[in-house]
């Protein structure tokens, strides 16, 4: 984006300068002539000198801007061309320059696109060439297709979230990016996430998507919770449509977020009774709490994090399943945050306890 914004104000700045001198040729011109047409100037020089400069001052963004316009329109003619010839996405990354949002909004409608048609070597060929000449790629192609429940092309993207980067080194460059979010289809939740290079200026066959899931919640549930241990889990699998059945998995969905879950018979408390307890109890290992909460529904420690997230099912609130997320500094060790989830969303307006650094919030 950074770059976009360069070529603007450039692109601007040449606009001003071909104005500018547009106008003063034109005042020159008018000058030289008006003078010239005087019968006190005459056998005076400068009149002549205003004419021929006004001329030349004319000439000069005339024929940049000629210039500019037959370029652009060969450059034109040059891509429609070239795009006829292009198979894939990654076939214009590698001979067009391209910006993050429109790489990430063509890739995602490449690859959905091309699996509810059931066209995979239109989905193959989105792939860098370096992973489809991979042994086993054809594989897991199709064990992708197997498992793959259709309906995702013009779906909703909800939280959706990117990010890239890229190195620059005197025209060596590699750009790369990544995009994640989830989505419903009748009635069921997916997450998807494609990561991809969409310029590699000394390797071009390392262009294109390197790695794309589908998971719905039960397998995508099962997948957290390893990569919430090992930031490497999953590294090794490019290419996943994930779907487990609610028989295998017990998962809900937490803040937006799918997390294994484990059923309880201890009667649900309501969020006020949840956050009197806190008052007098500041450990989770406090008997108090422990029989009152029983053992958490779920539970989540990312390997870079001291906190440890531990979640439990309150009585519905509003008509909708609420939860209390409950953060300590150890094993249900000292409490140091808590708050109300819905299925969607993080609830911090309501403070479920005072660490005594701030008013608790009703």
């Amino acid at each position: 984006m950074a770059f976009v914004s360069m070529m603007i104000v450039l692109i601007l700045i040449a606009v001003l300068i071909l104005g500018a001198l547009l106008i003063a040729g034109l005042v020159l011109l008018i000058v030289g002539i008006v003078g010239k047409s005087r019968a006190k100037n005459a056998g005076k020089k400068s009149p002549v000198v205003c004419i021929v400069l006004g001329a030349v001052l004319l000439v000069l963004p005339v024929v940049t801007s000629a210039v500019l316009a037959v370029w652009g329109i060969s450059s034109t003619v040059k891509t429609a061309i070239n795009r006829t010839e292009y198979e894939c996405v990654p076939d214009r990354w590698r001979n067009e320059w391209c910006s993050d949002s429109q790489a990430e909004d063509e890739i995602i409608d490449a690859l959905l696109t091309s699996a509810d048609s059931g066209n995979r070597e239109a989905f193959s060929r989105n792939f860098t060439p370096e992973l489809q000449s991979k042994e086993g790629f054809d594989d897991a192609v199709n064990a992708f297709f197997a498992a793959y429940p259709k309906g995702f092309a013009n779906c909703e993207r909800k939280d959706e979230n990117s990010g890239g980067s890229g190195s620059y080194n005197a025209g060596h460059n590699v750009k790369t990016d990544s995009v994640h979010f989830n989505t419903t289809i009748d009635g069921n939740w997916y997450y998807v996430s494609i990561h991809f290079c969409y310029e590699n200026t000394d390797e071009p066959d390392k262009v294109g998507v390197t790695d794309f899931k589908i998971m719905n919640l039960e397998a995508a549930a099962l997948f957290f919770d390893q990569y919430s241990r090992d930031s490497d889990y999953g590294s090794d699998v490019y290419l996943l449509c994930g779907i487990r059945s609610s028989s295998e998995v017990d998962a809900r969905l937490i803040a937006g977020m799918p997390f294994l879950w484990t059923p309880s018979d201890t009667p649900k408390l309501t969020a006020d009774e949840l956050r009197d307890l806190l008052k007098e109890n500041k450990r989770l290992d406090s008997p108090a709490l422990t029989e009152k909460l029983g053992e958490p529904n779920a539970f989540r420690k990312f390997f870079n994090s001291n906190g440890y997230e531990y979640y439990f099912e309150l009585t519905d609130r509003n008509g909708a399943p609420c939860y209390a997320l409950i953060e300590t500094d150890s094993p249900f060790g000292e409490i140091f945050s808590a708050y109300l989830c819905t299925t969607t969303e993080y609830d911090f307006d309501y403070t479920l306890f005072d660490n005594g650094s701030s008013e608790e919030k009703g």
